[in-house]
C-alpha cells in the first residue's frame, strides 16, 4: 500500500473518514458492552444470594401453627433434622456451609424476628463482625446482637437488657441495617444453642413438630462451587422433597427473565443498527469507489495492475477498521468500567421476607437490596469479537472491490 497515496486521500477526505471511524468504534463498543452485560446476567441476577456470601440457601417446607403467639417458626422454616443438615453439607458442590435457626418470636411488648447462629461460624459470624456499629461480635451465653433500627425503636444499646418471651438478654453490639440484604436476617441474633433451647420451650412449635434435644435448625446456607455443572437443585431434593430451594437458579429465575427480555430487545436493537451499519459501509464503498474512479484509471495508466489496487484499497480499510476497533475497545472498557460504578436494586420477594407477610409495618423496611452491577471483562471474547468485526467488514470490502475490474483506463481518458 502507498502511505503517502493513503495519506492524501484521509487528508483530503477528513470529514467522511472521521464518520466512519466514529460509527465503526461506537457500533463495535456497543456490541462489546452488550456482550459483557449478557454473560453477567447470571451474576447480576444472583446478586441477592452473594451479598451473604453463599449462592444456595436450603428451607423446608412447614406447617402453619394454630395460633400466632409466643415463638414460632415461619411455615416455610420447618426443622431441618441432623441428619439433612449433615447430608447437605456433604454435597459434592459444597465448598462451605452454616446453618441457623430462624423464628419469630411475638410478645406483648414487641415483634422480633431472631436468628440463631454459631458463635464460630465462617458465613454469618463473619457478616455480623464486619458490620458491627457498636459493641462487639459477642454471641457466647445470653448475650445477642441487634440492628441498628431495632435497637431504635426499643431505646437499646450496647449493654442494654432485651425481654425476649419473658428471658433477658444481655446486647453485646449494634449491627449496620440490611446487612445481608434482607434474605434472612433478623432484628436479633443470638447463638443457635440458646435459640434451640428457647424453641424447645416453644407450645405453638411441639404441637406440629417432634424437636428433640441438642442443635436445631431450619436454615442451611451453602457456597457452592460455580464450576459445577450438575444440577444443584436436584442433588438436594434428593435428600428430601420437602427442601425449599433458593439459589441464583430458583431465587433468582424471574430477575433472570427480565434481565433476559432486557438483553433480547438489545440484541434486536443492535441487530437493526448493525444492518443499517453494513448497509451504510457498503455504501460508502462503493461511494469511494466511485468518486476515485478517475484516480482509479490513471493509476491504471500508469501502470498499477488490478492486485496493486487490491492492496492499496484492501489495506485503506484494514487500517481504518484496526483504528476503529482500537477506539471501539477502548470505548467499551470505558463504558464497562463506568458500569461497574453504578448499582441496582432488587426488592426481594415475600417468601425469604424476614417479616410476617401480615404485620405491614413491619414489613415496610429493609426488603430492597442495592449492590454495584457484577461486570466481569472476558478479555477472550473482546478478542474474538475484534476479529469477527474485522473480518466481516474486510470480507464485505473485498467483495465490493471487484466493481474496480469495470474501471477501464481508456474509458476516462475523455473526461
Amino acid at each position: 500500500m502507498m502511505k503517502s497515496y493513503f495519506t492524501s486521500f484521509v487528508r483530503n477526505n477528513k470529514i467522511k473518514v472521521a464518520l466512519l471511524l466514529l460509527s465503526l468504534s461506537l457500533y463495535f463498543s456497543l456490541i462489546a458492552v452488550s456482550v459483557m452485560l449478557d454473560r453477567s446476567i447470571p451474576d447480576i441476577a444472583a446478586v441477592p444470594l452473594k451479598s451473604i456470601g453463599v449462592q444456595t440457601i436450603v428451607q423446608k417446607t412447614g406447617k402453619i401453627p394454630e395460633k400466632m403467639v409466643g415463638l414460632i417458626f415461619p411455615h416455610s422454616n420447618a426443622p431441618i433434622s441432623e441428619g439433612e443438615r449433615v447430608a447437605l453439607t456433604g454435597l459434592p458442590f459444597v465448598e462451605g456451609h452454616d446453618s441457623g435457626l430462624y423464628f419469630w418470636a411475638f410478645d406483648k411488648k414487641a415483634f422480633a424476628a431472631v436468628l440463631g447462629v454459631d458463635h464460630g461460624s465462617r458465613i454469618v459470624a463473619d457478616i455480623l463482625k464486619n458490620n458491627m456499629l457498636q459493641g462487639g461480635f459477642d454471641l457466647s451465653g445470653i448475650g445477642v446482637l441487634v440492628t441498628a433500627d431495632f435497637a431504635k425503636k426499643n431505646d437499646l444499646s450496647s449493654g442494654s437488657t432485651l425481654d425476649i418471651l419473658g428471658k433477658e438478654y444481655v446486647v453485646r453490639g449494634i449491627l449496620k441495617p440490611n446487612m445481608s440484604g434482607n434474605i434472612i436476617p433478623a432484628d436479633v441474633y443470638m447463638n443457635i444453642l440458646e435459640a434451640s433451647t428457647s424453641a424447645r420451650r416453644s407450645t405453638e412449635m411441639h404441637k406440629l413438630y417432634a424437636l428433640g434435644d441438642g442443635r436445631i435448625s431450619n436454615v442451611v446456607l451453602l457456597r457452592t462451587d460455580p464450576a459445577w455443572t450438575g444440577d444443584k437443585e436436584k442433588a438436594i431434593k434428593a435428600i428430601n422433597k420437602e427442601l425449599l430451594v433458593f439459589s441464583e437458579r430458583t431465587f433468582t429465575k424471574e430477575i433472570q427473565d427480565q434481565l433476559k427480555l432486557i438483553s433480547a430487545s438489545g440484541r434486536i436493537m443492535f441487530l437493526v443498527l448493525g444492518t443499517a451499519l453494513l448497509v451504510a459501509f457498503c455504501l460508502l464503498i462503493m461511494f469511494n469507489l466511485k468518486t476515485r474512479e478517475k484516480e482509479i484509471s490513471v493509476l491504471r495508466m500508469l501502470g498499477w495492475k488490478l492486485a496493486d489496487l487490491k492492496r492499496q484499497f484492501i489495506g485503506e480499510t484494514l487500517v481504518l477498521l484496526a483504528v476503529s476497533l482500537v477506539a471501539g475497545n477502548l470505548l467499551a472498557l470505558a463504558g464497562l468500567g463506568f458500569l461497574r460504578t453504578r448499582t441496582i436494586s432488587m426488592e426481594l420477594p415475600w417468601d425469604i421476607s424476614a417479616k410476617p407477610h401480615f404485620l405491614p409495618q413491619e414489613n415496610s423496611i429493609e426488603r430492597i437490596i442495592t449492590a454495584q452491577i457484577p461486570i466481569h471483562i472476558d478479555w477472550l471474547s473482546l478478542v474474538q469479537l475484534s476479529a469477527a468485526f474485522l473480518g466481516i467488514f474486510l470480507a464485505i470490502n473485498y467483495a465490493l472491490f471487484f466493481r474496480l475490474r469495470n474501471i477501464k483506463p481508456q474509458e476516462m481518458q475523455g473526461r
